[in-house]
């Protein structure tokens, strides 16, 4: 009796009649259970659900100091996925505790809950006090990291990392959670060095996973993909099962233009994890485009039907999968996809001349992906008006300041194909023209647009010229600088950018700017002209064809908020602490 009573001293305090939980289980008779068992502990509101889609609702209206999940909610949605999914919008904040709930035991269920960086793990059937327990050393842990995780929530990603910096080289209590959240920022805030130096301290504790993991994101980021590699590949000989690794290893082996080796980390990473939305249009979308039609529609076909209602599914899956069935001549299946991304516009926020906020450059994407699934449509049935009238405007957006890489692909793609139809639409020539002085920075980019012209290969040519003509530029401004005429050179290329706004260009600029500003009369003058093309150029023609990543969750690394963005919920309730 005296034992209990010391533990509800313990666990009591933490709520109060403001507090809130959250059950999420598919059984009604284990969420009344589950709920009557927190009520006993002291929480003031228990909600519950049984889908994911009523789980979110309460977390977006109300948000929770404790979330209890079910390892899987029912037969396509695992827990997991949702707690991710939940983490990448901001639902979760720091300080909520999270503990999963299975009735499974299996090492695959428990080291992938140990990598997730869960608060507990409860395996059913379990007692009131086993309950307790986790509830107890989650919050224990939560006061210890508090100022840490207000730190985060505040956006002083500074000051966080040095929080967490002292607790690891204290060895203070949970200073292994601390080193995590630390290399996680150090990496984000390109301090490499300290990002190596906490995950080794934390495998020369205890060799975790994620830190050697942790290693090879340092070595990735610090331009050594070979020995990243390396990591990852003697990290997956102990670990075959670590989804996380894959992932890693695809974004390097896409980096690297090795599209071959990204697709087979993605597809291992599929099959381990087959109910994650992110890397299953991953899979698909990189199959895509390394031209693999036949794996690319059975990915992006598993990725729209396990995640098209999911925040984290990409429309560009849509559209690619659009253009797979159009390959196959399924147009039932062409057509359903046109009037989903139809559906997803039409449930976007209403245009800003309407409700006066600021564009939201998604919404821009969403249009033109629909506006290509269209003009797909309209070549399926021969109907030029109609694919003159979808294409024109995504042709106007060629200079658009969100218009990127993928926005171009896509593009050349639709052209290629309508001119394989016989229907070339007007102006084709000037838009792939346009398209390639802007996004040609790099041999690998513009064979990336090439390859999306090759239904005509007149465009592929078109492509390829365009990048001569980009490197033809940087030649003769580069003669400009060694006759000592920087001055010109800068300036000859900032005439260029504004009228092809090519982001290599603006990069040389750029640097012959900063390289030579003493022998520049003009250099701020210069300087000022840079600032505002960079704003107008698109960062993104250096990018990989790769899924937009929802979140601020790099691969590999945990669900902080996004640098320099508020990410979390400010309105959501926390639980009192207990009395010192």
């Amino acid at each position: 009796m005296a034992d209990t009573f010391a533990h509800q001293l313990q666990i009591q305090p933490r709520f109060g009649n403001r507090s809130r939980a959250l059950v999420v289980d598919g059984h009604a008779t284990a969420r009344s259970l589950l709920a009557a068992q927190l009520r006993g502990l002291g929480v003031g509101q228990v909600l519950h659900s049984a889908t994911a889609h009523d789980a979110r609702q309460h977390l977006e209206n109300r948000g929770v100091d404790v979330l209890l999940v079910e390892y899987r909610l029912n037969a396509d949605t695992l827990g997991q996925a949702l707690i991710d999914e939940w983490r990448r919008d901001g639902l979760l904040p720091l300080r909520t505790v999270v503990v999963m709930l299975s009735s499974q035991a299996s090492y695959q269920v428990v080291a992938q809950v140990a990598e997730s960086a869960l608060d507990g793990f409860v395996i059913k059937p379990f007692t009131p006090r086993m309950l307790e327990d986790r509830l107890i050393a989650a919050f224990q842990r939560k006061d210890a990291l508090r100022e840490i995780y207000d730190a985060v929530e505040a956006e002083a990603h500074a000051q966080a990392l040095g929080l967490c910096e002292a607790l690891y080289k204290q060895r203070a209590p949970y200073w292994t959670y601390a080193a995590r959240i630390g290399a996680e920022l150090a990496l984000r805030l390109e301090q490499l060095a300290l990002a190596d130096a906490m995950y080794a301290a934390v495998l020369a504790d205890k060799a975790v996973p994620w830190a050697k993991l942790g290693l090879a994101r340092v070595l990735q980021a610090g331009g050594d993909a070979v020995r990243a590699v390396s990591t990852i590949q003697n990290l997956l000989a102990d670990e075959p099962t670590y989804a996380d690794a894959y992932d890693v290893m695809g974004r390097i082996h896409a980096e690297q233009g090795n599209l071959a080796g990204a697709i087979e980390a993605y597809r291992q990473a599929v099959e381990i994890t087959p109910h994650s939305v992110a890397r299953a249009q991953k899979y698909g979308i990189l199959a895509w485009y390394a031209a693999e039609p036949d794996v690319a529609l059975a990915a992006l076909e598993h990725a729209a039907r396990i995640g098209g209602d999911s925040p984290q599914f990409d429309h560009q899956a849509l559209l690619l999968l659009a253009m797979a069935r159009f390959q196959k001549g399924d147009a039932a299946g062409l057509q359903q996809c046109q009037k989903q991304l139809d559906g997803a516009l039409a449930r976007q926020p209403k245009p800003v001349a309407q409700t006066g906020d600021a564009a939201d450059p998604r919404n821009d994407r969403l249009r033109r992906l629909a506006q290509m699934a269209q003009a797909l449509v309209a070549v399926q049935a021969k109907d030029r008006p109609l694919l003159q009238a979808c294409l024109v405007p995504v042709a106007d957006d060629l200079l658009a300041p969100g218009f990127d890489v993928e926005a171009a692909s896509n593009l050349l793609s639709l052209i290629a194909t309508s001119d394989a139809a016989g229907l070339t639409p007007q102006q084709a020539d000037d838009w792939v023209r346009r398209a390639g002085l802007r996004f040609c920075v790099s041999k690998q980019v513009t064979e990336m647009l090439a390859k999306a012209c090759d239904p005509a290969p007149l465009l592929v040519q078109l492509v390829r010229a365009a990048h001569a003509e980009i490197n033809e530029i940087s030649r003769t401004a580069l003669s400009e600088g060694l006759a000592g005429r920087h001055q010109r050179a800068v300036e000859a290329l900032l005439q260029a950018v504004e009228r092809t706004r090519n982001a290599k260009l603006l990069e040389l600029a750029q640097a012959a700017l900063e390289r030579h500003r003493a022998n520049i009369a003009a250099a701020e003058a210069l300087a000022e002209r840079c600032g505002l093309l960079q704003a107008l150029c698109s960062t993104a023609g250096r990018g990989h064809l790769l899924v937009h990543d929802a979140g601020g969750r790099p691969p590999g690394g945990l669900d902080l908020p996004a640098l320099g963005a508020s990410a979390w919920r400010r309105d959501a309730p926390t639980a009192q602490s207990a009395p010192a």
